[in-house]
């Protein structure tokens, strides 16, 4: 980790960080959790009200009512996103808000503590690597034309995960699980707060042997994922002439997953949904994610100023099945479903065959700095931040081989070769930034305008040998640069309802292409009593240009890397969501729903490496018509609750031209929690995922390669807090 080297040296790390803070370490103040931490983009449930457009904050109460681990379970009651399951555990999520094409995540803005922390947000914005969800404060989503003021892709939103804040005083907390197919889950962390000094150290550690058997060979289908987290924080009196606060953030995390990209043909899938074929043995990801992010906060009077460092690296070698007897993997489950003897054969090893695997070696990084200042008026608000990063992503991707003998034994692995082009390249690109935003706020109406600017720059090197020294392919530095104006507006029709409606043009850039553009519509209502909240939105994108990358996981026939566009596409739809609590006999009854339609349609025909045949009218891949969950609970006097959810998810495809082999019938999920106060700091808990034990199909990626929901597993766990 060549930008992390300094980790390795405690007294250097330590001279940075306090010459860093050193004019703050006199002070004297009382804490106020108001000002810990500014990493925020909404704020609490209640901040939802005043913002001028749609939004969700998933606060830690809401968390723990069904101990998931899972971010895409943990997101199913946010309204207008989509999910693409793809090992049943969450480690490498598809998410889609609004149209948004789910693969990796790569067309929405991921951030941590408001910074953004996909790999590489420009050069590889696809989302190999993604917080751990068990270790999760809180989780923001912002909609709507608000997310102008973050980037690089704004078209969908936003999804900011805030990780576990410095507490107010000395406490802590230690949480244990365990569950079926040797899940275990450990999560801790303390921490102190004194008048200008606060301290967190968190860990977090989660593993499961997986769920999944080997034919042939048997082993291990599981994870191993660990994390550590540290935090300190020194600030000056709140009460002085001007607040000062500094806050060092650092993290590292490690995974081992044995996953695959090899699916299961039809046939399969309906003899034994919870097989892989041994092929897929040797598939494994092994990667390692080191961060480094320092906040400063100044404050006087009705003005705010913030300035952000962060620094980000990712390394991994996801070292998985390539190619069978020199054909794609789809290639062959494809043939298997077309009833061809032979790609079945192959894939049970009953048939002779040669098995390439790929080392998708690659390291990441990214850093800058971000600015904001924010000033309020008598009657708006003006803020205005800026933004300065690069990122790059380097690939040096080998290759090794085994042969099936056709009697279910296997050779030995054979030694790595490497090859030059896309495998032995690297991308940078340096981006700036800046947005300004006015609210103005008028008794019942309250406007919001908002301007974005971007500037990038990219470049991309090939060489054709591992010494790096015979350059293959190198082309010209290509510039880009987009504006971009969004608009909400607010209207109190009541005490406690509002009106809402907003515009705001949407990009997601694409590296060596045009950007993906969108015009991005939204109106709807907000109903809030303070014992219920009900909204409803109508939204649409309409795509001037609908853009995909190749990628392994999606398994298009085209050059890994390479983009791709789809031309003009609509997709429009409405959200419904809301909550209440009923009250009977001292007993609470609390009640949650959102439910979201979505139509998805390109508008030209055409023919693509990627998308294939596309016939005007199509639907896009992997959108649901639509999508339903509803949860459920109740709460005892006596410490005692419960939460049913139920998630029910719309018909798919996972190309545009269906077939049988492609399609995605409509699935419901069922989970189950229960817990116990046993005292103030204690509490036992239990849940149940996938209550039915249903083996429903919840993706085919690549294109026909069958992935099933997780099968039924019962997890319990202790939480004490100190």
């Amino acid at each position: 980790m060549k930008h992390f080297a300094f980790f390795n040296n405690p007294f250097a790390f330590c001279f940075c960080f306090l010459c860093c803070i050193s004019p703050f370490a006199s002070s004297n103040l009382e804490l106020n959790l108001e000002y810990i931490e500014q990493i925020y983009i909404i704020g609490t449930k209640q901040d939802v009200n005043d913002l001028p457009g749609s939004g969700t904050v998933i606060s830690n109460e809401d968390l723990k009512k069904l101990v998931d681990t899972d971010i895409q379970k943990v997101l199913l009651m946010v309204p207008g996103l989509y999910f693409r399951s793809e090992e049943g555990f969450g480690l490498r999520p598809n998410i889609s808000i609004r149209g948004t094409a789910p693969d990796r995540s790569g067309k929405i803005t991921i951030m941590e503590d408001g910074v953004p922390i996909a790999p590489a947000p420009y050069s590889g914005p696809a989302a190999y690597y993604f917080p751990t969800a068990g270790r999760i404060h809180a989780v923001e989503v912002l909609k709507g034309p608000a997310s102008i003021s973050q980037g690089p892709s704004n078209i969908g939103g936003v999804i900011n995960l805030i990780s576990t804040p410095i507490p107010e005083d000395h406490m802590g907390t230690f949480v244990q699980e365990y569950g079926d197919d040797g899940y275990l889950r450990t999560h801790s962390y303390a921490g102190h707060s004194s008048k200008n000094f606060g301290f967190i150290l968190e860990a977090h550690k989660n593993k499961a042997d997986g769920f999944d058997s080997v034919e042939h060979l048997g082993g291990n289908t599981g994870f191993d994922k660990s994390d550590y987290l540290a935090k300190i924080k020194l600030n000056t009196e709140r009460d002085a002439e001007g607040y000062h606060e500094a806050l060092l953030k650092v993290k590292t995390s490690d995974e081992i997953s044995n996953q695959t990209y090899v699916g299961l043909t039809q046939s399969d899938y309906e003899i034994n949904p919870r097989q892989r074929y041994g092929l897929s043995y040797f598939d494994e990801m092994d990667n390692q994610h080191d961060s480094i992010q320092l906040n400063y906060l100044f404050e006087y009077q009705d003005f705010r100023f913030t300035a952000v460092y962060f620094d980000n690296e990712f390394s991994r070698d996801w070292f998985k099945v390539e190619k069978i007897n020199g054909q794609s993997i789809n290639d062959v489950l494809s043939a298997a479903n077309r009833g061809d003897v032979i790609a079945y054969s192959i894939l049970h090893n009953t048939h002779p065959s040669e098995i390439t695997l790929k080392h998708n070696n690659r390291n990441y990084y990214s850093s800058g700095f971000n600015f904001a200042a924010e000033l309020d008026f008598s009657f708006h608000t003006l803020s205005i931040g800026y933004r300065d990063m690069k990122d790059e992503e380097d690939r040096l991707q080998s290759y090794e081989g085994f042969e099936q003998f056709g009697d279910g034994t296997y050779s030995q692995l054979s030694p790595a070769f490497f090859l030059g082009g896309a495998d032995n390249s690297k991308r940078e690109t340096k981006a700036q930034a800046f947005y300004l935003e006015d609210k103005i706020e008028l008794e019942r109406l309250v406007l919001s305008i908002g301007f974005r600017a971007e500037d990038y720059s990219r470049s991309e090197i090939r060489w054709s040998n591992i010494l790096r020294n015979k350059i293959l392919y190198q082309p010209e530095t290509k510039s880009g640069h987009y504006d971009l104006w969004g608009f909400g507006a607010t209207y109190d029709i009541s005490n406690h309802s509002k009106f809402i409606f907003g515009f705001h043009e949407g990009r997601s850039p694409v590296f060596g292409d045009d950007a993906e553009a969108a015009d991005n519509l939204e109106a709807g209502m907000r109903f809030d009593n303070g014992d219920a909240d009900f909204e409803f939105f109508y939204f649409r994108s309409d795509y001037s240009n609908l853009v995909a990358e190749c990628r392994n996981s999606d398994g298009g026939d085209c050059e890994i890397g390479d983009a791709f566009s789809g031309g003009a596409v609509d997709v429009d739809g409405f959200e419904v969501t809301g909550s209440i609590i009923f009250q009977r006999h001292n007993i609470s009854f609390p009640l949650a729903f959102q439910y979201t339609k979505t139509n998805s349609k390109f508008q030209n025909s055409f023919e693509s490496d990627y998308f294939g045949t596309v016939v005007s009218g199509d639907n896009v891949p992997y959108l649901p018509s639509s999508n339903l969950a509803i949860v459920a609970g109740f709460i005892l006097p006596s410490g005692i609750e419960g939460n049913l959810r139920m998630a029910r998810v719309g018909k798919t495809c996972s190309t545009a031209s269906c077939n049988s082999f492609n399609a995605i019938d409509a699935y419901t999920l069922v989970d189950l929690s229960i817990k116990k106060s046993i005292t103030e700091d204690l509490v036992l808990y239990g849940a149940l995922e996938n209550v039915m034990n249903d083996t429903n199909i919840v993706a085919r990626a690549p294109k026909e390669g069958i992935r099933t929901q997780k099968p039924r597993s019962l997890k319990l766990g202790i939480e004490y807090r100190f």
